[in-house]
């Protein structure tokens, strides 16, 4: 889907990664942790709308994969980060 969005196919896209030195789930989950934590920074989308627009379809794996971006919870961090659109934490 992806391929065919940039309008290449699905093994130019592979080797164009790969030649960049990384793997498309790397990117994937590089995408949904910028994302999200613009999300997060907005206090109207609720944390589980925010695990749902950036692919997570089950919370408990969404938790899991934030925890280990970011060593804590995506409610702790958003209490840490509430409103700031240009910290980096």
């Amino acid at each position: 889907m992806v391929a065919k969005e940039l309008g290449m196919s699905e093994r130019t896209l592979q080797r164009r990664i790969t030649e960049e030195g990384t793997t498309f789930r790397e990117l994937l989950n590089q995408t949904r942790h910028e994302l999200v934590r613009e999300y997060l920074r907005d206090e109207s989308v609720e944390i589980t709308e925010a695990a749902f627009l950036v692919g997570y379809e089950d919370p408990n794996s969404f938790y899991r994969a934030f925890r280990a971006w970011e060593g804590k919870t995506p409610a702790e961090w958003r209490a840490l980060n509430r409103g700031s659109k240009t910290k980096r934490s």
